[in-house]
């Protein structure tokens, strides 16, 4: 079993927040932005009021960008599992959300279990994710941060002239009685 790990830019990262390095992110980096730039093409997707592109609203459209984001997830997810003694449910669906100089989005939150955020450009580490009540983590391109959906967030004001995306998604998990019962309760409890 791995032990999940975690990083923050102060000591006062909160142990139900993890940050995780997606591995060969540059190769997945041109494969998601060519996917999604084809999505707003094939949409004809615009800024919105806030100035910025998304998918979230556009239910019934096919996301060139979903298989190869769950692959990286599932991959990912592995280590939330095991941390927790969780199976994943579901995945929920995915959507991108694409920032210029200018936007931003408001405080909210998610449903569902977790909230995921896989930063796929990120050129300001200011531009990242803040937390109500914790500010922001050291998290940089490349990225997954898990969250529980409860916690308040939201992408600050985009300063820098440099384009910020992610794909952000919900993600269901339940109890894995049988990891659990394999390693033990001791184990999880000792943690």
């Amino acid at each position: 079993m791995k032990t999940l790990t975690t990083n923050s830019s102060t000591d006062s990262l909160p142990n139900f927040i993890h940050i995780i390095p997606v591995e060969n992110h540059k190769i997945y980096k041109t494969i998601l932005l060519d996917k999604i730039e084809d999505m707003k093409t094939r949409y004809d997707i615009q800024l919105n009021e806030k100035g910025y592109y998304y998918d979230y609203n556009m239910s019934k459209a096919e996301r060139p960008y979903q298989i190869v984001f769950e692959d990286i997830l599932s991959n990912v997810c592995v280590d939330i599992e095991e941390y927790y003694g969780l199976k994943i449910t579901s995945f929920g669906k995915p959507w991108f959300q694409q920032y210029i100089q200018g936007s931003d989005f408001g405080w909210h939150q998610h449903g569902g279990h977790w909230a995921v955020v896989y930063y796929v450009e990120l050129p300001e580490m200011t531009e990242a994710t803040e937390f109500l009540n914790f500010g922001q983590f050291n998290v940089k391109e490349g990225d997954i941060i898990f969250f529980p959906t409860f916690l308040i967030h939201r992408s600050p004001v985009i300063k820098s002239k440099l384009q910020k995306t992610v794909i952000a998604t919900n993600v269901d998990f339940q109890v894995d009685r049988d990891m659990i019962a394999q390693y033990g309760e001791q184990y999880f409890r000792h943690r």
